[in-house]
């Protein structure tokens, strides 16, 4: 009799724990329909710019541009045709032959990505989403003849800036200790091993980081016999420092954060406005509106890269960077940067029954800024609360005269008076000595 009791129980509560799952499940479904409901408008914008400027151009040209009796430029480049035409320019002679030619031949390209959608999970409660990611690339170099006569290309460039929206809310308010050590900031900084490690693993061509000048692997320790490196991914490396910068500060791991320096997919920042609180008998009293906001953006900088010189040799093999023991990067980046703003990170917006206004923010951002020249970062705290008041005047009517005649206008004036007292903090972390 114990044994089947004990047997119906354990059948009881199997379909207890069956019914629960399944009501959790429907609730899931009935929560993510209403969002999807809600979901008002979805919007995206990309836009691209390309242009080319092809110095040394001997034709002259005529109707659309073109020279029609060597059909020079061609009809797709006066169209928009980004596709290289110098070859083609060298070989049918459009361009001159002079070596001492100095006009850069120059290509440019932009690119803006732009996402946003308006969602109203239910009446009065608006969420405002955007995502963006825009990237510009620069290049320039000579192309003219050598003294045989055949063109070649020298000194070669490329630069460019990137940004993207990410959110690195999660590490947003964590504070400092009385000594201004950040555990974030130690996050960083252990991170940078588990990086190197991954880096090496998933080069194929890793040879043990040789130097070039011993011939023998490179393997010095740092903090402790945890934090070996190999030679080819060291602790200043911008292979590893930028995304152990990255996977800290937004709160992500080491093992799972993307090597990526440029991050592909952009994450969504958003503001958010409810007014429906004057729905209640007590605020409706007293208040015309009565408006709750809040706002979040937060974006991932590169703000300039450029051609590393020294990238590959003339057998196209990556060089090893003598002064830091890695791997030289195809682009030298000099700055790598987060900016996030909380503005506001709360705010109340009020309008009296009596027209008297008074409104109450609280802000909050941080700069964060990785130099990768001399290997510090630099964190800008601020901290913001706003007060403000005013009133409005209904109907002030005012007197214009123009061309000799006189203008009657009636309007609302708004008066307003804010009072805003802001506190900066500037912390200088320097990444090796740990200062």
């Amino acid at each position: 009799n114990k044994s089947a009791n004990r047997g119906g129980r354990n059948r009881r509560n199997t379909q207890q724990a069956e019914e629960e799952e399944d009501e959790n499940r429907y609730e899931f479904f009935k929560y993510l329909t209403r969002f999807m409901l809600g979901v008002k408008n979805i919007s995206v914008n990309y836009s691209e710019n390309k242009g080319t400027f092809l110095p040394g151009f001997m034709p002259k040209p005529h109707f659309l541009g073109q020279q029609w009796s060597m059909m020079a430029p061609g009809i797709p480049f006066v169209f928009g045709s980004q596709n290289d035409i110098r070859y083609r320019a060298a070989s049918d002679g459009w361009l001159t032959g002079d070596t001492t030619l100095n006009t850069l031949f120059k290509t440019n390209s932009s690119s803006n990505l732009t996402l946003r959608s308006t969602v109203e999970p239910f009446k009065q409660f608006r969420i405002e989403l955007t995502a963006n990611k825009t990237k510009s690339l620069n290049s320039q170099e000579y192309w003219r003849a050598d003294s045989k006569g055949s063109f070649q290309s020298f000194s070669p460039i490329e630069t460019g800036g990137f940004s993207v929206s990410i959110i690195s809310w999660s590490t947003a308010f964590l504070k400092d200790d009385e000594q201004y050590s950040s555990k974030t900031f130690a996050k960083f900084r252990n991170y940078r091993n588990d990086i190197a490690r991954r880096l090496a693993a998933e080069n194929s061509d890793f040879n043990g980081g040789i130097n070039p000048l011993t011939g023998f692997p490179i393997e010095y320790t740092i903090d402790g016999p945890d934090t070996t490196y190999t030679g080819g991914y060291g602790p200043t490396s911008q292979d590893v420092m930028i995304p152990a910068f990255i996977a800290a500060y937004t709160g992500r791991d080491a093992i799972g954060v993307s090597l990526k320096k440029f991050p592909s997919i952009p994450l969504p920042n958003w503001r958010i406005t409810y007014d429906g609180l004057i729905k209640l008998k007590f605020i409706k009293r007293y208040f015309k509106t009565f408006t709750l906001g809040h706002a979040y953006r937060s974006t991932y900088s590169v703000g300039s890269f450029a051609t590393n010189l020294d990238y590959r040799d003339s057998g196209e093999e990556v060089q090893m960077n003598l002064n830091n023991m890695s791997y030289h990067t195809k682009y030298d980046i000099s700055q790598v940067s987060i900016n996030e703003q909380f503005s506001p990170l709360f705010k109340i917006d009020m309008t009296w029954k009596n027209s008297l206004l008074a409104r109450f923010e609280l802000k909050k951002s941080r700069r964060l800024s990785l130099s990768l020249s001399n290997n510090q970062l630099t964190e800008i705290a601020s901290h913001e609360y706003v007060i403000g008041t005013g009133y409005r005047i209904k109907d002030v009517s005012l007197n214009f005269r123009a061309a000799g005649r006189r203008k009657k206008i009636n309007s609302d004036l708004d008066l307003k008076i804010d009072l805003s007292i802001r506190n900066n903090r500037t912390v200088i972390r320097k990444v090796i000595e740990d200062v």
